[in-house]
């Protein structure tokens, strides 16, 4: 059981957006190249994995107030994993990522370690960009949506850059950046209780949604202009349903607008490629499986 703490301590659900946002831009650039699916793709994928779990475990690690105020999973407040535990999963994992990323090659490197140090001072003092409200919001639309995008092409040079198409990263920050605003809405109370000013702190919730809204159509546009057609039909389902959100306090409509679009994102990905997909599928089970084992709880829920 204390492997499993470990492993899902590093919140492998939460990797979705990471995981679909890199497997989308690889299918396009695999398309644009004529290459194929490689050693260094799962490579690649690897590395930003152990890189996003190292984000997660120095989060937890201090911000063990505002999570206990929030009543949020309890790794460390239950003491399934202790403080040292954490900080060495951490230094195990960046240590990993960076080498893996390095072995590709420098370009991959560089951007592991650029994703690496967004993670250390979103979280810890005295950067905390996550309680700053502009910076922590482009501090996550740039790492995890222009940056992974750009880790599909660890040889990447000035003369081939043209191959990633440059507005995908721009679409999915857009798409992040939308998805991050909502998400600071749930932890609104425990953040303001525990001194923290994200947006939502210093903001009220409807105007949260219009800039969501705004982040979402601007999205949409990107994809239009650049013809990614599902990509476009997934920022307007988004929209629909954050419309319904601006007109309706419900909760679940709510957490539906915050899910939606990294659903319907992993479908993208999972018609892409099959077997991302099935990988899905089986840790959503497995993970709700351990979460009513060792927390009692159904984890994840839809709503």
């Amino acid at each position: 059981m204390k492997i499993l703490d470990y492993i899902f301590a590093a919140r492998p659900l939460l990797h979705l957006p990471v995981w679909s946002v890199y497997l989308v831009t690889l299918f396009y650039h695999l398309q644009l190249s004529k290459d194929q699916f490689a050693l260094q793709d799962i490579l690649m994928l690897l590395a930003l994995t152990l890189a996003t779990s190292a984000s997660y475990y120095i989060n937890q690690i201090y911000d063990y107030e505002s999570d206990l105020i929030n009543d949020k999973l309890g790794f460390l407040q239950k003491e399934y994993i202790s403080f040292g535990e954490m900080k060495t999963l951490y230094y195990i994992c960046a240590i990993l990522s960076i080498a893996i990323a390095f072995y590709l090659s420098i370009f991959a490197g560089v951007l592991i370690v650029i994703l690496l140090l967004l993670g250390a001072i979103y979280s810890a003092p005295p950067f905390r960009l996550k309680d700053r409200p502009i910076l922590g919001l482009l501090a996550n639309a740039i790492g995890y949506g222009f940056i992974v995008p750009f880790t599909v092409m660890p040889d990447m040079t000035f003369h081939n850059n043209g191959l990633l198409g440059w507005d995908t990263p721009f679409y999915f920050s857009l798409t992040i950046g939308a998805i991050y605003l909502l998400t600071t809405i749930p932890d609104k109370e425990g953040d303001n209780l525990s001194g923290k000013k994200t947006l939502a702190v210093i903001l009220s919730i409807p105007m949260i949604k219009l800039l969501a809204l705004l982040l979402l159509l601007d999205s949409a546009a990107v994809a239009y202009n650049s013809g990614f057609t599902i990509l476009l039909i997934l920022s307007i389902i988004s929209t629909l349903v954050l419309c319904l959100s601006l007109f309706s306090e419900s909760e679940k409509i709510l957490f539906l607008s915050i899910k939606l679009p990294i659903l319907l994102l992993t479908v993208v990905a999972g018609y892409f490629f099959c077997f991302y997909i099935i990988f899905i599928v089986a840790l959503i089970i497995i993970t709700r499986l351990y979460y009513k084992k060792r927390f009692n709880m159904e984890y994840p829920k839809l709503t």
